[in-house]
């Protein structure tokens, strides 16, 4: 099983929580974190506030180099030295060279495992290089995105690539009537954070959509091995 919890987010939701703009959530089982938000002071109060300690993270993901998603690096970097990050080739020298000095720094260049069951889209085509998590479960891929600016039909369609797709929560920014189309198909949806187009997606899926924001929790059953 995975857990998931929506630490940082600009959609209220856990009154122990800040809320401030950006988006980070936090695989419990893997002790994996998704973004950092825009804010460190943010992101280290939202941790303490949920039990998390950051010297505790094994893996960091960077869906994209926006302030909104790698402002919070401090609150992370330099807490457990043997801390992997996973980012874009496309990331700025500055991200790169802050990541490099004190943990692991990977480029991913293609859809890759990041640590069991979970997977890294690559970078997805798109004005603004992103990636996104898949996460396999026992009904299909979860797919967590931070902001989905190659669309979020279009990671839908290359997680499909590799199997079927159950979900999808995070930002999913710009929606298109195609990507409305396709969101229709996920039995499973949590948008929240930079989604343009929130009432409208909620009012379009509301038997599938469960609250997206910060402090929500996301469970992701997982195949019996």
């Amino acid at each position: 099983m995975f857990t998931i919890t929506e630490i940082y987010n600009n959609i209220p939701g856990d009154s122990r929580l800040k809320t401030e703009w950006g988006f980070s959530c936090y695989i419990k089982e893997a002790a994996l974190l998704f973004d950092t938000g825009g804010d460190a002071a943010v992101l280290a109060s939202n941790m303490a506030a949920l039990g998390i300690d950051p010297a505790d993270i094994r893996t960091l993901v960077l869906s994209h180099d926006h302030w909104d998603h790698i402002g919070g690096l401090a609150a992370v970097l330099g807490r457990n030295p043997d801390l992997d990050v996973y980012l874009l080739d496309t990331f700025s020298d500055e991200t790169k060279t802050a990541v490099q000095s004190v943990a692991r720094m990977h480029i991913v260049r293609d859809w890759q495992e990041i640590a069991p069951g979970i997977f890294s889209t690559g970078p997805l085509a798109g004005a603004i290089p992103e990636q996104a998590l898949a996460l396999e479960g026992a009904d299909g891929f979860f797919i967590i995105t931070g902001c989905a600016h190659p669309h979020i039909s279009t990671i839908i369609e290359d997680v499909r690539g590799h199997g079927t797709v159950h979900g999808a929560i995070g930002g999913f920014h710009a929606v298109s009537n195609t990507d409305r189309t396709a969101l229709r198909t996920l039995p499973y949806l949590a948008p929240s954070h930079c989604t343009d187009a929130l009432a409208l997606i909620i009012g379009e899926n509301a038997e599938r959509c469960r609250q997206g924001g910060v402090g929500a929790h996301h469970t992701v059953q997982t195949k019996r091995k």
